[in-house]
């Protein structure tokens, strides 16, 4: 496994890297405030001439997610790209790569916050119960509001008929109001061992990673630097696609055992920093 090299700030390493693959969610905010120095950080390594790239499991778009950042107080200055996960499932989706399932017509179900169709809702689908569904969004966990025990029982017959499940946002967890809850992977998991047909998009799958880096005009890999605080997502995405890391003890991180940390690193040869905050 690798091992956590701590800094005390981004300007102890940032020279050594062109581009930087943020995380959203527990990294830049936590949905209810953003993080104080985070947003200095974004903006001197830009002043220093880098390129940043916003990389988010949300099953909204990217053009979503530049409006909720704008909220948090980050804007043009901060980030040159706004890349989600669901931006490339809409992709596959408009493709075709997903299958009759999702063809336009299709008799489709969107499982996340009650009323939110995350913009799926515009690619010609027929929105209908999970049980009559002929492809599954799984858009995100319903978790604080109701358990997710009860949206995997939603969707348990779909996933005994083999129905395919296309996971726009795979994190295990997430940081919620009520702390950390789990999150529309951890849904998606025990779909898979009813039958359920699984298709991911976002961290730490690779396709993501190819459209952020492709949006940041194809930077050298050994070039980039990915921040996050998640060791399964963020470090074990990075990993995957060559990049070094820094992990934050922010997010679903916040309060976890320092001990164990290094061993939800992966292993190989890319170098992975520790920082409290994303601070300059």
């Amino acid at each position: 496994m690798s091992r956590l090299t701590p800094i005390s700030g981004l300007s102890v390493v940032a020279g050594q890297y062109g581009a930087l693959l943020v995380d959203q969610f527990g990294t830049l905010h936590d949905g209810v405030v953003a993080y104080p120095h985070a947003a200095e950080a974004l903006r001197r390594f830009r002043e220093s001439g880098g390129k940043v790239a916003v990389l988010s499991n949300s099953a909204k778009t990217g053009a979503d997610n530049i409006v909720r950042l704008a909220k948090f107080g980050f804007g043009p200055e901060h980030f040159d790209a706004v890349v989600t996960s669901g931006d490339a499932a809409q992709a596959a989706i408009r493709s075709g790569a997903l299958g009759e399932g999702f063809r336009p017509g299709a008799q489709v179900h969107i499982s996340g916050k009650p009323g939110d169709d995350y913009g799926f809702g515009d690619l010609g689908f027929a929105l209908a119960p999970p049980d009559d569904a002929e492809g599954i969004i799984l858009a995100a966990s319903q978790e604080p509001d109701r358990n997710w025990r009860e949206q995997i029982r939603d969707l348990t017959r779909a996933a005994q008929r083999g129905v395919t499940v296309a996971v726009c946002n795979p994190d295990l967890e997430m940081l919620t109001p009520k702390g950390v809850r789990p999150s529309a992977g951890a849904i998606a998991r025990e779909l898979e061992r009813k039958g359920a047909v699984l298709r991911y998009f976002g961290k730490p799958h690779g396709d993501i990673y190819r459209t952020a880096l492709a949006a940041l005009g194809n930077p050298p890999p050994l070039t980039v630097l990915a921040i996050g605080d998640s060791p399964e997502h963020d470090i074990a995405g990075a990993a995957g696609a060559g990049l070094d890391s820094v992990l934050l003890r922010t997010g679903i991180l916040s309060g976890a055992d320092e001990a164990g940390l290094e061993s939800r690193l992966p292993a190989g040869p890319r170098r992975v920093f520790g920082l409290a905050e994303l601070r300059w």
